[in-house]
């Protein structure tokens, strides 16, 4: 297995489609976009490269409840929605006060981030009805 902490052909297509991408690809996407340039890559080596970007705060993993992770470009803090209709995953900026606050736990614990995932329609789907 290759050194993920190199910089590697396979890291910097991965990463660059990921950082030009205007969607939240899936992992599956991303993949079937990198064999276009480097028809030898495997599903396997985008996975471990996508989880080495997402740990090393490149880009980040977004879970979407049943649905495969999509992978993200922006690391400001803001919310995504899921479509119901479609089922893309948009970006959705929220006042970083809101953030701020809701994070504020007066337990003692020590919060790093969060996830917030809002359901409803997308902005392309409502203009279609």
């Amino acid at each position: 297995m290759a050194d993920l902490n190199r910089n590697t052909v396979q890291k910097e297509v991965v990463e660059r489609i990921v950082l030009s991408s205007c969607d939240h690809p899936t992992a599956e996407t991303i993949y079937g976009r990198a064999k276009t340039e480097l028809p030898n890559i495997s599903l396997g080596t985008v996975y471990r490269i996508l989880k080495r970007l997402a740990a090393d705060g490149v880009i980040q993993e977004v879970s979407v409840g049943n649905a495969p992770s999509v992978f993200d470009k922006t690391l400001e803090m803001h919310a995504h929605l899921a479509c119901a209709k479609c089922g893309a995953v948009v970006d959705v900026m929220i006042n970083k006060d809101i953030f701020e606050s809701a994070i504020t736990d007066s337990c003692g614990n020590s919060i790093s981030g969060a996830q917030v995932m809002f359901n409803g329609v997308c902005e392309n789907c409502l203009k279609k009805q």
